[in-house]
């Protein structure tokens, strides 16, 4: 037994509370972001995932340069993100709470993983009433990388247009993955 999981919460022990191990550890990541002009702004990131409240919820770190057209941005700025994700037994749904230096407020996704693949909605209405879904998408997952994007839908989800890709590897030499018991 690892010192990890001596401190599981039994609460905390069926197999949905580990579908995000794969992501625990220390990641470098070459993200692509779509700019006005429908070229993609390059660049570097990292974040670094952990367990945290006794192997019940995961914990980001993440911090790169962005530039989000859709806000307005005209040229990279230095972001650093935090991230909560935990798994809600009642609802049997994943919740990710998402704040960044741009925006010093929660916001949550909510979905699961079908597949090999996780997914996880957002929906907003805009000024004019309009629903817009964003989601986030975990796919590609292997011991040594994943691949993340984030897309939005104003149509229902029957299209989605992709506005931010990050293709992450594992740092280390071995680049092993978590623990997945």
């Amino acid at each position: 037994m690892t010192a990890a999981s001596a401190t599981t919460s039994p609460e905390c022990s069926s197999p949905e509370y580990h579908q995000f191990n794969f992501w625990i550890g220390q990641w470098d990541i070459k993200q692509k972001i779509l700019k006005a002009d429908g070229t993609w702004f390059e660049a570097n990131a990292s974040t670094n995932v952990s367990r945290v409240l006794g192997d019940c919820a995961l914990m980001e770190e993440w911090q790169g340069d962005v530039l989000f057209f859709w806000e307005g941005m005209e040229k990279p700025e230095p972001l650093k993100g935090f991230s909560v994700r935990a798994y809600d037994r009642k609802t049997k749904q994943w919740t990710i709470s998402w704040m960044d230096t741009r925006h010093l407020r929660f916001t949550q996704f909510a979905g699961n993983f079908r597949n090999g693949r996780g997914e996880f909605f957002r929906k907003q209405a805009n000024e004019k009433g309009n629903e817009t879904i964003t989601r986030v998408t975990f796919s590609d997952i292997k011991p040594a990388s994943v691949l993340w994007d984030l897309s939005i839908s104003t149509d229902a989800g029957q299209t989605w247009k992709t506005l931010w890709i990050m293709q992450m590897t594992r740092q280390g030499k071995e680049a092993k993955p978590a623990d997945n018991s």
